[in-house]
C-alpha cells in the first residue's frame, strides 16, 4: 500500500490554505492549476507522511473538524473541477502548524515547511524529462517554431524547475534546451516569448 501524505497548500500573498490527503501531493497541486507554482506558495505549504492510510484520514478528519470556524469557500483561481471546494481555511495556518508538530512527535515525515519536500519530489521526475521533451519535438523540424498552444505547455511544466529553484536545462535534449533557453531569456527580459526559439 502506497504511503498518503496530507499536504497543507496555502496561496501566495493571501491567508488561505487548503488542506487534503494523496498518495502524490505534487499531481494533486497539478490538478489545481497547470502553474501551481505561481499560484500555491510552496515555501509556506506543509507536508506529512504516513505509511497508514487511516491515520492520514485521521488527521485530515480532525484537522477539518477543528478548523471549521476557519472554512472559506475555494478560490476562483482553482480550477472547481479539481475538486476539494470544503477544503479550504482562512486564518487557520497557526492551528495547523500546532496540529502538524502534533503528528512529529508521534513519529510521522513532517515537512513544515516544505519547499524541500516539492525540491525532491520534482528532482524524481528528471528521468522522465528528456523522452517528454523528445515527444514534444517529434513532430517539429530543428528550426521551426512550436505551435504557441504547444509551447505554453511545455512551458507550464518546464517553469516548475527554475520557480522552485532547480536547474532544468541539463535534463532535456539539446533542441528542447536551446529553445527553453530563448523563452527564458525572453521572459527574464520582457519580451514576448513566442515560440520559444
Amino acid at each position: 500500500m502506497p504511503a498518503r501524505h496530507l499536504y497543507v497548500l496555502p496561496l501566495f500573498c493571501e491567508d488561505l490554505a487548503k488542506i487534503g490527503i494523496s498518495v502524490d501531493p505534487l499531481a494533486r497541486v497539478r490538478s489545481f492549476s497547470a502553474r501551481y507554482y505561481e499560484g500555491f506558495d510552496l515555501a509556506r505549504s506543509v507536508v506529512v507522511r504516513f505509511e497508514d492510510g487511516g491515520d492520514a484520514r485521521r488527521l485530515e478528519t480532525a484537522l477539518h473538524r477543528r478548523l471549521r470556524q476557519w472554512n472559506a469557500p475555494a478560490p476562483l483561481t482553482v480550477a472547481t473541477a479539481a475538486g476539494g471546494a470544503t477544503e479550504w481555511y482562512r486564518g487557520a495556518m497557526p492551528q495547523v502548524l500546532d496540529a502538524v508538530a502534533e503528528e512529529a512527535g508521534r513519529g510521522h515525515a513532517v515537512w513544515a515547511p516544505a519547499l524541500d519536500w516539492w525540491r525532491e519530489r520534482l528532482r524524481g521526475e528528471e528521468p522522465l524529462l528528456y523522452e517528454w521533451a523528445e515527444a514534444c519535438l517529434r513532430e517539429v523540424a530543428a528550426d521551426e517554431p512550436l505551435a504557441p498552444q504547444a509551447w505554453t505547455r511545455i512551458a507550464d511544466v518546464l517553469d516548475a524547475w527554475p520557480a522552485l529553484g532547480l536547474g532544468v536545462v541539463h535534463a532535456l535534449p539539446p533542441a528542447m534546451a536551446r529553445r527553453y533557453r530563448a523563452y527564458r531569456r525572453a521572459w527574464c527580459t520582457g519580451l514576448e516569448p513566442g515560440s520559444g526559439r
